[in-house]
């Protein structure tokens, strides 16, 4: 994209859609009825087998703001690139197709970012039932991170908590507001979460090399929807090769924030980091999904590998505060 498209104030919401009929027009229409007004609604259709692609083309003709692309399926990921690649706002965000944004979600993080001159801003949000049921509150305290404090200071909380106490801030792009032309000038995208699970924060460990300053701030505008049917949900459906995967995260991380030049104390996060997803790898073995023997031995496999072990060793536990979560915290 030619950086001369982009159009000062306007933001674009990526939204990738895949067989999300159920939700989709909700999802839609909480944008378009946002306080903040210069949009354009991106949806990615990744080749979905439902009603979903239809939806998406009907929403369009009735919408001129909205801007579909239909693709073959291929992942969050890269249909976020596309999204990237017709982005023409000065500021971009991202929206999960079953999740919405209240009304002020989009006005929040744009007054926070032009306010404090920064280049990211990061909120809180609301967890909700399938039915939008309010279930849960994830509320930050208002911070500024000038200059190369979002490079130096946010990015590692991104990553995880310290040892010594719950700090992390989601590492989510959702529910986030980022600079087009800092993404477009350095051909900043996402891998594929086939290719490497928790692809939000590789992207953003990317683009906080060239950020200057960062915000979070204490608004919970964006609606994240927890659903209960598991083979719908990348979250909770069952993969076999989730802790394979999860060890590939934690070398990619370490390798990467070392050759950044990142210290102990990040490096730490990555380890954090390791253990929140373990705690995905074995409780997943309890879904049912297959035999109990089986499930038993791959938890076994898990409490036995050489690598995982090293990195218990080696993790500062006599440091460990408070552990238990608060308030919009992971």
């Amino acid at each position: 994209m030619k950086l001369s498209k982009i159009q000062e104030n306007k933001i674009s919401v990526i939204i990738p859609v895949y067989n999300v009929e159920k939700y989709l027009e909700a999802c839609v229409q909480s944008v378009l009825t946002q306080e903040y007004k210069e949009t354009e609604v991106i949806l990615v259709d990744d080749g979905s087998t439902d009603n979903s692609g239809a939806i998406c083309d009907r929403l369009q003709k009735e919408n001129p703001e909205i801007i579909v692309i239909h693709k073959q399926n291929a992942g969050l990921g890269l249909a976020r690139n596309t999204g990237l690649e017709a982005a023409t706002g000065e500021f971009v965000t991202f929206l999960d197709s079953d999740d919405i944004l209240y009304p002020t979600e989009l006005l929040d993080l744009y007054n926070a970012m032009i306010k404090n001159n920064v280049d990211y801003c990061k909120g809180g949000f609301k967890r909700i039932k399938d039915d939008g049921t309010l279930i849960g509150l994830f509320k930050y305290e208002d911070e500024i991170f000038a200059g190369e404090d979002a490079r130096l200071s946010l990015l590692p909380r991104l990553i995880g908590s310290s040892p010594k106490k719950h700090d992390s801030i989601g590492m989510s792009v959702w529910g986030s507001l980022y600079k087009n032309h800092i993404i477009q000038e350095n051909n900043l995208r996402f891998p594929s979460e086939r290719e490497l699970m928790s692809e939000d924060i590789v992207f953003n460990i990317d683009y906080f090399q060239y950020a200057n300053g960062g915000c979070v701030i204490s608004s919970t505008e964006y609606g994240y929807r927890y659903r209960q049917d598991a083979s719908s949900s990348l979250t909770i459906a069952y993969r076999s090769d989730r802790f394979a995967s999860t060890m590939k995260l934690f070398e990619y991380l370490h390798n990467k924030m070392t050759q950044l030049g990142y210290g102990e104390d990040t490096l730490l996060r990555v380890d954090r980091n390791l253990f929140v997803n373990l705690v995905g790898c074995i409780s997943q073995e309890g879904m049912n999904v297959v035999p109990k023997a089986e499930a038993l031995k791959h938890i076994k496999d898990i409490c036995q590998n050489r690598e995982l072990n090293e990195v218990i060793e080696k993790y500062p536990v006599n440091e460990l505060g408070d552990v238990t979560p608060k308030i919009g915290t992971y």
